[in-house]
């Protein structure tokens, strides 16, 4: 559940940096998303590693977009900031070590696949820009 706290959370900062032309402070971003600072600084850290923001040092430092809005895709926000297995997997958990549990483990592996091949295809859908309307 984090990892989508995490998307979400980048989601709305990319959404900010977008709407502004000045840089930005992770305590300007945080306190506009209600997000807590130290969360969002991992965030916006991950984000910078993913080449969609860069951030610039100093006392006048800031953050912001790498690129334009209109080429950032929430498939490449949830592909950066993503760090752990989607919240789906763990429908292998219900899954045992017996017959039937292994039949049924490898139905439940494709049906994930199926429905992250979904979700990062409706992701790729949307753009940064388009949220700003």
């Amino acid at each position: 559940m984090a990892q989508l706290k995490r998307f979400g959370f980048g989601v709305q900062a990319l959404i900010v940096l977008a709407s502004q032309t000045e840089l930005l402070t992770s305590s300007e971003i945080a306190e506009r998303i209600h997000c807590e600072p130290t969360a969002l600084r991992k965030i916006l850290s991950q984000l910078v590693e993913g080449g969609i923001i860069e951030v610039k040092q100093g006392r006048t430092g800031g953050y912001q977009l790498a690129k334009r809005p209109e080429l950032v895709t929430l498939r490449e926000v949830y592909k950066t900031v993503h760090e752990e297995e989607p919240p789906w997997d763990r429908m292998l958990d219900t899954t045992g070590n017996h017959h039937f549990g292994k039949k049924v483990n490898e139905s439940f592996k494709q049906i994930m696949a199926d429905i992250s091949d979904q979700v990062y295809f409706v992701l790729g859908n949307y753009t940064i820009s388009d949220l700003l309307d």
